[in-house]
């Protein structure tokens, strides 16, 4: 890379990462040719520190900072992180030993990644001053990131910033809890600081500009495992000013996310104190690691969420995986998200006629209709047992049991509705399926049970692969699978209900 500085490697990523997509007005990055309200994909990340030892990454491998999470960021509409590092060539000057001051040009690198604004409402954005601070500033808004609590004035620091995505408006805010950070003021550049009083206007403010109203806060106890109880309250203020989301940083280790729901109320506020560090140089094994928090909204709050593991421990983001949802759940894109309010379900229609399944003493458990494999014609699907004959799959596992107490070996097939023509059959499946739904997308909601019991105990989806089916991640327990237009889009998503049990996170006010 000789010849190269960092400021150039960051702006060719920039360049490039532009042709993924366009940066465009960021202050409110419109997209006025939304036709009908749809829903919005917010995605929320811990603590990004860019100096000390994370500076010699950006300076020799600036593309792997965020290379192993530019997917789950740019798949996101709104993608927002916490910068606990003042972009400034300032010297450090608080009284903190801890001097996180990073290169300016660093903000290309955050842009480049995804992320759309972030947050600077944290103790740390005065570290080198007062002009230190509105060199972050500068820099962000050079990169055309927008930057959240903080601005050239009181007003400005409050004033909620709105983006709009498939007809939802978003609004950001964002408040230090520490109060340590530079306070803005009447005629003088800072953040916002936490005041119950001024929050509150600036969250009723939002609520009456925006569909979605998403809140960060900065503070709690530093590597608190449980739920940081200061912030937890914070939270349940926020909600009860129509906050959907509360997201905080401060302890630099992962807390539970929760769900609170107030009675008489449809929209859940989704709290999560603290999602850990994303990237930062802290040693402490529990510091390496982080969390996402992705939610799914529309103009009524907040629909589902799922959250996603990280790990830094060299100095670089990387996704690990999307965690399995305790209650009702539905896939999307191959993942599944928690669902936090009720869906309408599609109901499920029986078929006129019946396919006959080849075999003997034929036993039919499910049976659903839908365009299953895509080509634009209705199919019947039939999950049946019948007696068992050996096939090539069954006799590749000898030692496995594959028929339950009378004889009866579990399958599924696809007819043609029209004329009851075959399509697929599977000589045998690896476990019975007791309950079916045709999804859009050539996707199935199965649950599955066991050869000695009907009852299910666990689901999945099934997804058409060309000629047969490819499956999912299953879910574990009981559930009721089905289909429902969850994210607006026009399609069927599979979904299951069925699954809440009191034990998934959530708490009522």
């Amino acid at each position: 890379m000789q010849g190269w500085t960092v400021g150039t490697v960051l702006s060719a990523i920039l360049v490039l990462a532009s042709g993924l997509s366009s940066c465009g007005e960021r202050s409110l990055r419109l997209q006025r040719d939304a036709v009908a309200p749809g829903a919005v994909r917010i995605l929320l990340a811990g603590d990004v520190m860019l100096g000390r030892e994370v500076a010699g990454v950006v300076t020799n491998d600036p593309w792997s900072v965020f290379q192993d999470l530019t997917y789950q960021v740019r798949t996101a509409d709104v993608a927002v992180a916490n910068l606990e590092s003042p972009l400034t060539t300032r010297p450090h000057v608080a009284e903190t030993p801890y001097a996180l001051e990073a290169d300016p040009a660093s903000a290309r690198l955050v842009a480049a990644a995804g992320f759309d604004a972030v947050s600077v409402a944290n103790n740390h954005a005065g570290d080198a001053g007062l002009d230190g601070f509105t060199d972050t500033l500068a820099a962000l808004e050079g990169a055309g990131i927008e930057s959240l609590g903080g601005g050239a004035d009181a007003g400005d620091a409050m004033t909620p910033t709105i983006m709009e995505r498939n007809g939802v408006r978003v609004a950001l805010l964002a408040f230090d809890a520490t109060q340590q950070g530079p306070r803005a003021a009447d005629s003088t550049p800072g953040v916002a600081w936490w005041n119950p009083l001024a929050a509150r206007v600036a969250v009723l403010k939002a609520r009456t500009s925006a569909d979605v109203v998403v809140v960060g806060l900065h503070g709690g106890i530093e590597y608190l495992t449980p739920p940081d109880a200061y912030l937890s309250g914070l939270a349940r203020r926020l909600a009860t000013w129509g906050a959907d989301v509360v997201w905080a940083s401060g302890p630099h280790v992962v807390q539970p996310i929760r769900v609170l729901e107030t009675p008489g109320t449809v929209r859940p506020t989704v709290v999560a104190t603290s999602l850990g560090n994303l990237v930062f140089d802290q040693s402490k094994p529990q510091t390496m690691r982080g969390a996402l928090l992705e939610v799914l909204a529309d103009r009524d709050g907040v629909i589902a969420s799922r959250v996603g593991r990280t790990d830094g421990s060299d100095f670089r983001a990387h996704f690990d995986r999307w965690l399995a949802p305790d209650g009702d759940a539905v896939e999307l894109d191959g993942s599944w998200w928690s669902l936090l309010r009720q869906v309408d379900a599609r109901t499920e229609v029986a078929p006129r006629r019946m396919p006959t399944p080849p075999g003997r003493r034929i036993r039919i458990t499910a049976a659903a209709i839908g365009d299953v494999d895509g080509d634009g014609t209705i199919e019947i699907v039939v999950a049946y047992r019948s007696a068992f004959h050996p096939t090539l799959v069954n006799r590749s596992f000898p030692g496995r049991t594959w028929v339950d107490d009378h004889g009866l070996a579990t399958h599924l097939g696809v007819w043609r509705a029209y004329d009851l023509e075959p399509v697929w059959i599977a000589g045998t499946t690896f476990r019975p399926v007791e309950e079916v739904a045709v999804c859009g997308g050539g996707r199935l909601a199965v649950g599955y049970s066991t050869l000695g019991d009907s009852a299910i105990v666990a689901t999945g989806v099934w997804r058409w692969s060309t000629f047969g089916f490819s499956s999912a991640t299953d879910l574990k327990g009981p559930g009721l699978p089905g289909c429902a237009d969850v994210d607006r889009d026009g399609a069927i998503d599979p979904i299951v209900l069925g699954r809440t049990d009191g034990t998934d996170g959530r708490s009522t006010r």
